[in-house]
């Protein structure tokens, strides 16, 4: 008779709880990766349309238009950052939020792989025991017959 473990639902309930935390947690470090990526795009905007700005005011003609043009698109490229400074903290607390869960998830898994170990192991001593006392039987019933 092989062993059985009564919480197996449970275990591979506990496992795809623990699949599922995962993957979240990896969708959102790759959405807070690729926010990283947008605000370093954001920032090098704003240092190139900074340049031009310094560029024209040291050039002596200044196109009015043209500058308060820049100054518009600098403001509006800070305004995005701290947008996505708010999108990139928010997924920092999601990211924060994700490895208690796969923590807590993985814990879960850990402990009831433990107890199947441990269940396991007292029914193989069972099954041992069983198999001692069936071979003693038929020993003492062959040698007892004489």
């Amino acid at each position: 008779m092989s062993f059985k473990f009564r919480l197996e639902s449970l275990l591979t309930y506990r496992r795809f709880q623990l699949d599922q935390c995962r993957q979240l947690m990896a969708e959102v470090m790759r959405d807070r990766a690729n926010c990283e990526e947008s605000m370093e795009s954001l920032r090098g905007e704003r240092e190139l349309s900074l340049e031009t700005i310094r560029n024209e005011n040291s050039s002596g003609q200044v196109n009015i238009r043209r500058m308060a043009s820049l100054r518009y698109d600098v403001s509006q490229l800070d305004q995005n950052t701290r947008e996505l400074m708010s999108h990139f903290q928010r997924y920092e607390h999601q990211l924060q939020l994700c490895r208690q869960a796969v923590q807590q998830a993985d814990a879960a898994v850990k402990a009831l792989e433990r107890l199947k170990e441990k269940q396991q192991k007292v029914d193989g001593a069972k099954q041992l025991k069983k198999s001692e006392i069936e071979l003693q039987d038929a020993w003492a019933a062959v040698n007892l017959r004489s």
